[in-house]
């Protein structure tokens, strides 16, 4: 996997993570999971509240792999979150969204329903 690290507006970065669903508008993490010279998938978190992280996009190409790289994807994000100081992670979902059950494999719990779907995992703490 490669992490690009920038502070800087590339704006053909920004072009390519908006092809994925990446708004690029706020500050942000995206990961870029790429195989080769295609991009095989793209996950971003952005700053939800003090404490926590709002995933907000998760694409993985077709592939036969794509449940187990969409949990690494994930599992990426909070680690990363975990480093930056954050204690949860949380992500809004529809109902009939085919990564709610992915998110409620890596313990995710509902909070709210209203016209999304609010789930959200507290970190365990190592301390």
């Amino acid at each position: 996997m490669e992490i690009i690290v920038t502070d800087e507006r590339d704006e053909r970065f920004i072009e390519f993570c908006e092809s994925f669903g990446c708004v690029m508008d706020e500050p942000q993490v995206v990961l870029l999971l790429a195989n080769y010279n295609s991009t095989v998938g793209c996950a971003s978190f952005k700053v939800f509240d003090a404490d926590s992280i709002e995933i907000i996009s998760l694409f993985v190409d077709a592939s036969k792999n794509r449940e187990e790289i969409s949990y690494k994807l994930i599992k990426q994000l909070e680690k990363i979150a975990i480093d930056l100081g954050f204690k949860a992670s949380c992500v809004f979902l529809d109902e009939e969204d085919l990564l709610f059950d992915i998110f409620k494999k890596l313990d995710y719990q509902t909070v709210s329903i209203g016209d999304e779907i609010l789930i959200k995992k507290e970190f365990r703490s190592l301390v």
